[in-house]
């Protein structure tokens, strides 16, 4: 009987252990994933170099060359999002009248607000991009 309690015990305390590591890790992980995301251009940029010259082994002039293509690649990539920004929205307002148009007075309330709300998110993230 001494021998289960004690064989429990430390299942017990096994189990334990690994879920709050697996919380712990969860939750590291979004952290990182969210300062990544609202970081803004320049921290994307830093992770992604810093990255690449862990994982490439790069020497100090690589690593500054390697830090200004990766500048001008998302600034290249910028400027093809501001580019086909106005046609990403015409697509979106064509298929936003369309759903809104099956919908039932009720169903129309909570889609409209949905979105705004996606509006002011998108507005203000354009405001931190900027």
């Amino acid at each position: 009987m001494k021998n289960i309690k004690a064989i429990a015990g430390i299942l017990l305390i096994f189990a334990l252990g690994a879920a709050s590591g697996s919380i712990v890790t969860h939750m590291i992980a979004r952290a990182h994933l969210e300062s990544f995301i609202s970081g803004g251009q320049h921290a994307r940029e830093d992770v992604i170099v810093k990255r690449l010259a862990k994982k490439l082994d790069l020497d100090n002039r690589q690593l500054e060359q390697v830090r200004t293509i990766v500048h001008e690649t998302h600034a290249g990539i910028q400027q093809v999002r501001k580019q086909a920004r106005p046609q990403v929205e015409a697509l979106l307002e064509q298929g936003q009248k369309r759903i809104s148009a099956l919908l039932n007075p009720d169903q129309q309330k909570k889609f409209d607000k949905m979105i705004a709300e996606r509006k002011a998110r998108r507005q203000r993230d354009d405001k931190k991009g900027s």
